[in-house]
């Protein structure tokens, strides 16, 4: 056991003023991992089961119009998506362990209202909807962040199963809330709500502590103790914003896969086949998710530029996939697995590795904004990929992938491409600009070196 009095165990396990906890250089437990993989993968469930019927439920059983329907879907949308960043201040006093379950606790009764039988306003399902979605965006990023937290050479992993954790959930939630819409229409928001709670009970096995900061102005001492002042916890520096500008290319491809797909294809291929496309992507992704990433982390401790070639590798079988999308009217069901197949592989490696790297590009940002803005920026991209490629594929008369209705895919496949050549030449500039002798065993095996002064870096002798 360390002694307490020992300054290096004092720094390894102290909270930072925002609640964000250093840790130990300890291999986390089953216990911690079954956590986070049990409340991520619940909780997707409950939010999946409910929003691709919401606006349905809306009408049916609540009597409201389809353009307030469509207006407190966009709202819970919206607010899962964007809405952490509003959240950062709550989160940084709260602390993350307890920011993860109270955003729980918060959409269980947020779902609870939902289903309790109420006749609201549209206004009112509207301000319902929103507060679901915040309650999510809060214990996610607080969760992101709490990932972030742990040592250099197990962020890849615990990224790597929350990606596997929300695969597994979005490919259960329709299903459940498919069979509930059917037998009990009434039901669908209390099962999400209990599914929250299932999160929520989970969250005491999470690794961390429960406490937050305690002031505002104990806040800012830490920051200057930190070497770094209060306002720099909000303020991200340019490589942050390039990065996660760069990244946008990718999602806008992602779009076009998971929310411009069904639209492009039509009526060309049956609801059954296509719900079986998007089958095979979840099941991959639970079944190959810790395999690709105990590779990708062999890749990243190449001595030079093993992010660079990560990116570049991800992002050019991204764009593969794309193209064969594109082909989809007119290549039948075998190349839509096929281009599903690719498009799995790549999102192995790009989803945990980007997450994993916003961590360590965030400057003087704390973790918890840098994820808030991170899920800004890319929520936006995907939002905007999926508007523009709606609205040029939904040409049925337009069956080859030459048309306008596949130019979204053509464009994809390029951006994603480009952002593949941007970070492998973002990666190599970094690797070039340090000798050898200048790598040390604090640096994070994603091919760039620590910041002194990131406080989710357990502190060493």
């Amino acid at each position: 056991m360390t002694d307490s009095l020992d300054p290096l165990a004092a720094k390894r396990s102290r909270t930072t003023p925002g609640g964000e906890i250093t840790g130990d250089d300890r291999p986390l437990s089953v216990r911690q991992l079954t956590a986070l993989v049990v409340a991520r993968a619940t909780s997707c469930a409950g939010f999946f089961a409910v929003l691709p019927y919401l606006g349905l439920w809306l009408v049916d059983s609540r009597g409201l119009s389809g353009a307030d329907a469509g207006l407190v879907v966009g709202a819970a949308i919206l607010a899962n998506r964007a809405g952490g960043v509003l959240l950062v201040p709550l989160i940084h006093r709260l602390g993350l362990k307890a920011s993860v379950g109270a955003g729980y606790l918060g959409a269980a009764l947020a779902f609870a209202v939902l289903g309790a039988g109420l006749h609201l306003p549209a206004y009112g399902w509207l301000v319902v909807a929103a507060l679901a979605g915040l309650s999510l965006a809060m214990a996610t990023t607080a969760m992101k962040a709490q990932v972030a937290a742990f040592p250099p050479d197990q962020r890849l992993r615990g990224f790597s199963y929350l990606n596997m954790a929300v695969n597994a959930g979005s490919a259960v939630g329709p299903v459940i809330g498919g069979a509930l819409l059917e037998w009990h229409a009434g039901w669908l928001p209390l099962a999400a709500a209990a599914l929250d709670l299932v999160a929520l009970a989970a969250v005491p096995a999470l690794p961390g502590t429960w406490r937050g900061a305690e002031s505002p102005q104990q806040a800012a001492e830490g920051d200057d103790a930190d070497g770094r002042d209060g306002r720099g916890r909000w303020l991200p520096q340019r490589p942050f914003v390039a990065f996660s500008l760069l990244v946008c290319g990718t999602w806008v491809a992602y779009a076009q896969v998971f929310d411009v797909l069904p639209a492009y294809l039509g009526d060309t291929i049956s609801t059954r086949d296509l719900g079986l496309v998007f089958t095979l992507n979840a099941i991959l992704v639970v079944a190959l998710q810790v395999p690709v990433s105990a590779l990708s982390r062999r890749v990243l401790n190449r001595p030079r530029a093993g992010f660079g070639l990560l990116c570049t590798a991800a992002n050019m079988v991204l764009a593969a996939a794309v193209v064969l999308f594109a082909f989809g009217r007119t290549g039948g069901l075998g190349l839509l697995l096929a281009a599903m197949v690719l498009f799995t592989l790549s999102e192995l490696v790009w989803s945990p590795l980007y997450d994993a790297q916003v961590g360590e590009r965030r400057g003087t940002l704390s973790t918890t904004a840098a994820y808030a803005l991170a899920g800004v920026a890319w929520g936006a991209a995907e939002s905007a990929g999926a508007w523009l490629g709606t609205l040029l594929a939904v040409r049925p008369n337009e069956p080859g992938a030459l048309s306008l209705a596949a130019a979204p895919y053509w464009g994809a496949a390029v951006l994603a491409l480009l952002t593949g050549l941007a970070m492998s030449w973002n990666g190599r500039r970094t690797s070039d600009s340090r000798t050898p002798d200048s790598r040390t065993s604090d640096t994070p095996p994603s091919g760039h070196e620590r910041n002194s002064d990131d406080v989710d870096m357990p502190a060493r002798p």
